[in-house]
């Protein structure tokens, strides 16, 4: 599982190594460009040799330098939505997220004045149905609030279930809005309306839980009645921010929904449970596909492996959702491929509403072990649980085991704990793997916690990074020791956004000529040309307090604001082993 702790940097270094000299690097522009982390996901600095001399020069030493990229003229808008498992197990964990929602939106204030960014939030459930396989029950149709009859359960709809009585004063809300420091349709604490609307999801949803395609629905997919929920909430330049919590691993299948029912395809499953065939028909443990070796399918036998030995299935039978193909796989029977919806599919389709992947960054709180050190013991297991429905003829089902369980609700006993399940959590395998599609601003967290406030904190640190100012955590080298402080020797370039020709949906970043740094004691408006200066502030900047901010002539302010998005990026001679403290 990735760690979410961050670094005060907002974008750290692609590479360094060596020691430190005085010579300059050469070079007016940045020599190592962007570093491969996103500036919504900033990476610990680590070690690599960049040699920034011309060959001639090469071999006496290497130079270490740390490349930095910030947004310093950042859209202060957040589009956050919440999916929410309403499956029958997740009671307790949805008031778990209630009561530390306050967390998340602690985090998100600017260090510097408290203020939030411009919020947009929207709930969905994981409620998109089995496509008709059951007549009735929580998994068969249902009418939604504008009349739709539907087999998809909730279509990946925006919930605003008794908005009202949440504080919502706008009766045709879709989500809750925050703009300007003030909330624009509700009224009293953002955290307690937010709760009371996730609370008023229930636990009654369907148990095959489609987490990741109820994304897709939501904000991607049209023809299915949400294209004005899509038009209404996402924000061009805004960041989006998708957090799902869920206690079960993802089960998207629409429309290929053969495989749902209590007879698919003739098949008798009255062995198992619902939910076990979006286990042994979608994960797959030491290379072999669980529908054939370990458990089976149907389910005839027990199994159990190290989860470190399992993974989702990549082999995606061919789906209409899918975009590249108009048909769709007889899911019904057994099938070579996994009848689930491809992570990958879904992942691209949800980036496809952004002009770049690094707009979004997404949040997993799901089946997983609690630390690295429980990854390392868990125990993926299919076996025997009570029946929860009365069946004379099987009275226990085969199903899948908690991967984790709440600390403060564990086991008492080697055999299935009813009680202690309802605290845990199955294996998110694919859960997982959507997360990883997202890679540096990809955070899993496990739903075990027993409460969710680091969880919050660090996910809404996360969503903040954006919005803060230049920090920069390393030591820095003084290329210049005669003189008292320090004398850095950085590399910046101011990066602004523009059209793409090719493709008015997407921006590209023009580099400008390398920035001078200012002369010492400048300030904004009084400098000749656009500069650079590195300050310090160790309330902004905890830590090494190093801040490099971006002075403007007074000619380039009287131009108006930089547009939307600029970004300056930095590159700086480091020096790990020096002590600041002698500069």
């Amino acid at each position: 599982m990735r760690s979410a702790t961050r670094s005060a940097l907002l974008l750290v270094l692609a590479g360094m190594a060596g020691a430190c000299g005085n010579d300059a690097y050469v070079g007016d522009t940045l020599a190592v460009g962007k570093s491969d982390a996103s500036p919504l996901n900033p990476k610990d600095a680590s070690a690599v040799n960049v040699d920034l001399r011309s060959p001639a020069d090469a071999g006496a030493d290497t130079a270490l330098v740390g490349t930095y990229e910030i947004i310093v003229a950042p859209n202060r808008q957040l589009d956050l939505v919440f999916m929410i498992d309403n499956s029958p197990s997740m009671a307790p964990k949805q008031l778990k997220l209630a009561a530390q929602f306050p967390r998340l939106i602690q985090a998100l204030k600017d260090p510097r004045d408290g203020s939030l960014p411009d919020l947009r939030i929207a709930i969905i459930d994981s409620d998109l149905g089995p496509g008709g396989a059951y007549a009735a029950g929580s998994c068969g149709p249902r009418t939604l609030a504008d009349g739709t009859v539907s087999n998809y359960g909730d279509l990946g709809r925006f919930q605003m279930i008794n908005a009202k009585a949440c504080g919502v004063t706008s009766a045709d809300s879709l989500f809750l809005e925050y703009k300007g420091g003030v909330p624009v349709n509700f009224v009293g604490d953002m955290s307690a309306v937010f709760g009371c609307l996730a609370s008023n999801l229930g636990t009654l949803g369907c148990g095959e839980e489609h987490s990741l395609q109820a994304f897709e629905f939501a904000l991607a997919v049209k023809g299915i009645g949400n294209e004005a929920q899509q038009a209404a909430f996402l924000r061009p330049n805004a960041y989006l921010g998708l957090i799902f919590l869920t206690d079960e691993d993802d089960c998207s299948a629409a429309t290929n929904d053969g495989m749902f029912g209590a007879r698919p395809g003739d098949t008798d499953l009255s062995g198992e449970s619902a939910s076990l065939r979006c286990y042994t028909r979608s994960h797959q443990c030491g290379g072999a596909n669980l529908s054939v070796t370990g458990p089976g399918y149907p389910t005839t036998q027990a199994f159990s492996t190290p989860l470190t030995q399992c993974s989702a299935r990549a082999d995606a039978c061919p789906n209409p959702t899918d975009r590249v193909s108009s048909t769709g796989t007889d899911t019904s029977t057994p099938t070579s491929c996994s009848p689930l919806k491809d992570i990958k599919q879904i992942a691209d389709h949800v980036k496809g509403v952004k002009s770049s992947a690094d707009q979004i960054l997404v949040a997993g709180i799901f089946g997983w072990p609690l630390n690295d050190s429980d990854l390392g013991t868990a125990v993926y297991k299919i076996d025997s649980v009570p029946n929860p429905t009365a069946d004379p003829n099987h009275p226990t089902v085969f199903d899948s085991w908690p991967i984790c369980y709440d600390p403060n609700h564990k086991p008492t006993t080697s055999a299935f704990d009813t009680a202690a399940a309802g605290w845990g959590a199955t294996a998110g395998l694919r859960n997982s793997a959507f997360v990883d599609e997202f890679a540096e601003n990809g955070l899993k967290f496990s739903i075990c916690q027993p409460d969710l406030s680091d969880s919050m904190s660090q996910i809404g640190d996360s969503f903040a990074k954006p919005f803060q100012p230049f920090c920069i955590a390393d030591t820095l080298a003084d290329i210049d020791p005669a003189t008292p402080g320090l004398q850095p020797d950085c590399s910046v370039v101011l990066s602004t956004p523009t059209v793409d020709p090719s493709d008015s949906s997407k921006l590209i970043f023009q580099d400008s000529p390398a920035l001078p740094m200012c002369p010492a004691g400048s300030s904004n408006g009084a400098v000749a040309n656009t500069c650079w200066q590195l300050t310090f502030d160790s309330v902004v900047c905890l830590g090494s307090g190093q801040l490099i901010e971006l002075l403007r002539s007074a000619s380039d302010l009287a131009s108006g604001s930089l547009p939307a998005g600029t970004r300056v990026r930095a590159q700086c001679r480091l020096c790990p082993t020096c002590d600041p403290a002698t500069y």
